[in-house]
């Protein structure tokens, strides 16, 4: 992405969380950014453009959904008022993927994600009580805490 979008600008490496990420992209030689409109030059202006801010290495400067579907690169694809918006997802959605699995809570997981296919042999799954709280909280097992 440097190669593409040059090197980070000290505010936006101050951003970034992990701090060997932080001294690798501090450390790296500078480099100007290639004007996407060399790199393609037979691609339309707007798209350039839109590409340019989808691919900003920082998040705080991509545009929403909602501001790139009303990108007047793509005027006439989006209808807003059958496109809804909300508020982004909450962090605490994403706790799931903090916690540490052993190999059979990969495997209840998997299996629990083909019962989902399966409605039937899962409310019976669901009834044996030979199961954790890991994606379906109320099953009455406390086994992740």
């Amino acid at each position: 992405m440097t190669d593409m979008l040059g090197t980070l600008p000290p505010e936006s490496i101050s951003r970034i969380r992990n701090e060997k990420a932080r001294r690798y992209l501090s450390s790296m030689r500078k480099k100007p950014p290639v004007p996407f409109s060399q790199k393609f030059p037979n691609v339309d202006p707007g798209a350039l453009r839109l590409l340019e801010r989808l691919l900003a290495f920082d998040p705080k400067d991509h545009p929403t959904a909602e501001e790139a579907l009303a990108d007047p690169y793509l005027y006439g694809l989006a209808t807003v008022d059958r496109e809804p918006s909300t508020q982004p997802i909450s962090k605490l959605e994403f706790e799931f993927k903090r916690r540490k699995l052993a190999k059979d809570d990969v495997r209840e997981l998997i299996y629990r994600e083909i019962l989902e296919y399966h409605p039937q042999m899962l409310q019976e799954y669901l009834r044996s009580g030979d199961q954790t709280n890991f994606m379906y909280p109320n099953s009455g097992v406390e086994r992740f805490k």
